[in-house]
């Protein structure tokens, strides 16, 4: 049950916190990896974040957010966003996050530099 299953009623159980955000993980790697490559993007790292009720391990998980780093246009931008509790399968989840993530990479405004302080932000130098 990591991806979710329909249940009688037309809701969605998704078991465990963890098992959903592996399952999310999983969906959202190849997600991430392809589509921003092709726009010039790479994926630093992603990784699900716990926020317990306690201290400890054992505590409850009242939430979990997905975080990604992606280095774009020779900037590092992180993407968090929650991912539990769900609304909806792991799997549907993660291609919502992809979307989003490269929606905002691709209408981030960029900042006024100086000329000549940021190379992917320069046009190609003539020779």
């Amino acid at each position: 049950m990591t991806d979710g299953q329909q249940a009688a009623g037309g809701h969605w159980e998704h078991g465990i916190p963890q098992k959903y955000a592996e399952a999310f993980l999983r969906a959202a790697r190849p997600a991430l990896e392809d589509f921003p490559v092709c726009r010039g993007a790479r994926l630093d790292s992603l990784d699900a974040e716990y926020l317990r009720d306690g201290e400890t391990e054992k505590a409850d998980v009242r939430a979990v957010s997905a975080m990604a780093v992606v280095i774009f246009r020779g900037r590092r931008s992180s993407f968090r966003r929650g991912i539990w509790p769900p609304a909806r399968p792991a799997s549907t989840s993660a291609g919502i996050y992809a979307t989003v993530l490269e929606e905002r990479l691709l209408t981030r405004p960029r900042s006024q530099l100086t000329p000549g302080t940021d190379a992917a932000n320069e046009p190609p130098v003539e020779l």
